[in-house]
């Protein structure tokens, strides 16, 4: 318990839990209400010894004098550190002693505590005593004892509260904090323990169910949710899962309770539950030392914001520090200000204002999950971003916080519309956190001057660089709007004949100021936007419309590219079938293409994307393979129907030996995973011969045709075979 208590003393607190032996791993165990086997006894002892752990903080770091006492020996098992500031002896002196060691000559308890238990009803009581110091001064205490019985209903052990009197407030106040200690102590469970698996149902509960009307045995093998939506403590469960301990308050009938979470780890440090150990703290709440201790616990788990949930500012400042020590450290920091705050506290109360505080941080942690999102005091919030943030990402987050504050927040039915100023600050090496900080505080208050639901990014010449990229995420998004966007398609066809087999479909974009603009350009912007998934449905959807309208007269098959956010945001498997069923496209006629970049992601949600989609009968192609990115232990354990080479080995394939190894490397390497080819950029005769003496039958390239519109593809088609004279208007 406290530094330098014995062994025994430990073992004596630990002994209150009853734990299942061994040797029972495979038998069976009844219980009254239903059969359960040893090893789910086993993860209740685990959830139970974690719970115990908690428990002893607790204990230790009262600012009461707490000691347990063994009946009806009245040995002193344990002993906290403000009992024996309190009466003057050590540790070692006062754990294995009588308890007549602290009080006068004659004067011990022991006779009135048996009085008071004789009817074998009492579980707690409160009384004045007077003990003696080790230096012989008389001390006199309020004592409020705990009784704890075994199954038999038999006292077994006293929990002792020692309150010294010696020095009492006469005010009105410190009368009600001790009559709210004396009721306190007067419940029969000074605590619960609730243990959760990984899915969050109930695999233990003992202590405090009344609370919520229930018995223990009806929380068992129950999700949470049915008991609770308390969303601090939702999130505080979820947390303890990917291993971090916080603490939540909680209001149940009127009684305020602080609870801790925190996970339960196996032998191999890995997380297998959830425990929660609550304290009723409703008697407490006005009392500043209690105030403190659980303060103190707070501090012990971690730096939380006791409001929303969410990290204060000095665990901001620790979680800055800590990554700017880091190779890269933190890529950039937005500070967040809500905008006419204080007429919401002012005009509609303080407890509105709490509440769309909550509301606010728990869109912020929607909005940026995995990210550190701190409330920095009042109604100011911190995100950090990741580490390789450039301005442009940075932005981008600021727009997500925008579309985050978007939505209007109904409190206590008032329909609120609340916006906010944010400033960013990019880390520049060998900065320190402190500047990070200042400048988006200064930041933040540029975009406070600019108004309402502004946002600015530290530094003139990022801005400038940022605002150009913003103008054509702004224009896509207009142009999206407006049906502005078009598609070009060139087409892929036999080397040997030159019939066209298919078509790629393209997206363009003509700036009404800039005029055309490269898709390397704006494509990236869209990707960091969150725009490449409406740009990239349009695009699916009026391929797959162009096609089904050709194929009326042509065979013609159509392959379209698809972002990754795409495939796998989920989904995107259903909706692909459905619009194919809408426009009447055969399945085996669309290939979805993904960039070889994916392959650099984890591999196992992008094969689940590739296998959905192949199963509704739609083909998946490598596009720009062999530009670097994967490997071939990769791309063996991916579905692929179709890879098609990069430019960058067609080009001078008929002169640079090189490059005619790595085209014959890569067909090789098709044929092995079971793919097709398709050579890609093809811009010369003698680039095309090569190929063909190479193995490879399927092309594209400016030497067959360039992008066009759908009007001239259908104009081709109408040709037995593509005449090598750069078919098409550029496009």
């Amino acid at each position: 318990m406290t530094n330098g208590s014995s062994p025994g003393a430990n073992r004596r607190i630990d002994s209150a839990v009853s734990t299942p032996r061994s040797d029972l791993t495979d038998k069976k165990v009844v219980h009254p209400d239903r059969t359960v086997t040893a090893s789910r006894l086993a993860a209740h002892a685990v959830a139970l010894h974690e719970g115990v752990r908690l428990y002893q903080t607790m204990f230790e770091r009262s600012a009461l004098g707490q000691l347990i006492v063994d009946f009806p020996s009245f040995r002193i098992d344990v002993v906290n550190k403000a009992f024996c500031s309190m009466i003057g002896f050590s540790v070692d002196e006062l754990v294995g002693s009588d308890i007549s060691l602290v009080f006068p000559s004659g004067k011990s308890p022991a006779g009135d505590v048996f009085e008071r238990l004789a009817d074998g009803q009492a579980d707690g009581y409160a009384v004045q005593r007077f003990l003696q110091r080790r230096d012989g001064t008389i001390l006199p205490a309020l004592a409020t004892v705990s009784v704890a019985r075994d199954q038999h209903g038999n006292p077994i052990q006293l929990l002792v509260h020692l309150q010294d009197q010696s020095q009492q407030r006469a005010t009105e106040t410190a009368q009600r904090r001790s009559q709210a200690l004396i009721d306190g102590a007067i419940a029969t469970l000074p605590m619960s323990f609730t243990a959760f698996d990984t899915h969050l149902r109930f695999t233990y509960a003992v202590g405090g169910m009344e609370r919520v009307g229930k018995r223990a045995e009806d929380f068992l093998g129950r999700h949470v949710t049915e008991f609770t939506q308390h969303r601090p403590t939702l999130r505080g469960l979820h947390r303890a899962l990917t291993g971090v301990e916080s603490t939540t308050r909680t209001i149940v009938n009127g009684q305020n309770y602080l609870s801790l979470i925190g996970p339960v780890r196996d032998d191999r440090n890995a997380v297998v539950g959830v425990i929660s150990v609550s304290t009723n703290i409703t008697a407490e709440v006005a009392a500043e030392t209690v105030r403190r201790q659980a303060e103190e616990l707070r501090l012990y788990v971690a730096q939380h914001d006791a409001l929303t949930g969410l990290p204060g500012r000095s665990a901001l400042i620790e979680h800055l520090n800590t990554l700017a020590s880091s190779e890269n450290g933190p890529g950039a920091l937005l500070l967040l200000d809500l905008d006419d705050f204080t007429l919401i506290n002012e005009g509609l109360g303080y407890e509105i204002g709490d509440e769309v505080l909550l509301e606010i941080a728990s869109r912020l942690f929607d909005a940026f999950p995995g990210l550190m999102v701190a409330r920095n005091g009042g109604d100011e919030f911190a995100v950090v971003v990741a580490s390789d943030t450039d301005q442009a990402a940075a932005m981008a987050a600021a727009e997500l916080v925008r579309a985050s504050f978007d939505a209007e927040l109904t409190v206590r039915g008032h329909a609120l519309r609340v916006t906010a100023g944010v400033g960013i600050a990019i880390k520049h090496a060998g900065g320190s956190s402190s500047t990070l900080i200042g400048n988006a505080s200064s930041a933040l208050s540029q975009a406070k001057d600019a108004g309402t639901g502004q946002y600015r990014l530290y530094g003139a010449e990022m801005r400038r660089r940022v605002e150009s990229r913003l103008a054509i995420q702004h224009g896509l998004r207009t142009a999206l709007q407006d049906h502005a966007l078009r598609l070009a398609y060139q087409p892929s066809v036999n080397l040997i004949d030159r019939h066209v087999l298919g078509s790629e479909a393209l997206l363009r974009w003509s700036h009404p100021k800039r005029g055309n603009i490269s898709p390397s350009e704006f494509i990236p912007i869209a990707e960091q936007s969150g725009l490449i998934v409406p740009i990239g449905a349009w695009v699916m959807d009026q391929a797959c419309r162009d096609t089904r309208h050709l194929q009326r007269t042509h065979k013609m098959d159509i392959a379209v590219n698809v972002s990754i956010r795409q495939l796998a945001g989920g989904g995107f498997a259903e909706w692909l079938e459905e619009l194919l069923e809408h426009t009447g496209l055969a399945p085996n006629t669309l290939t979805v293409e993904v960039t070889e970049s994916v392959l650099m992601d984890e591999i196992a949600p992008i094969r689940r994307a590739f296998d959905l989609v192949r199963a509704i009968g739609v083909k998946v192609a490598i596009d720009d393979f062999g530009t670097g990115y994967s490997s071939l232990a990769r791309l063996q354990n991916l579905p692929v129907d179709v890879i098609k080479l990069d430019r960058a080995f067609v080009a001078d394939v008929d002169v640079r030996c090189e490059s005619r190894a790595m085209a014959t490397a890569i067909l090789h390497l098709s044929a092995a995973v079971g793919a097709d080819m398709i050579a890609e950029g093809v811009e010369t005769e003698a680039e095309a011969s090569t190929l063909v003496d190479l193995g490879y039958s399927v092309a594209q390239g400016y030497l067959f045709a360039k992008p066009m519109p759908i009007k001239d593809l259908t104009l081709l088609l109408l040709s037995p075979s593509v005449q090598t004279s750069n078919q098409g208007a550029p496009t």
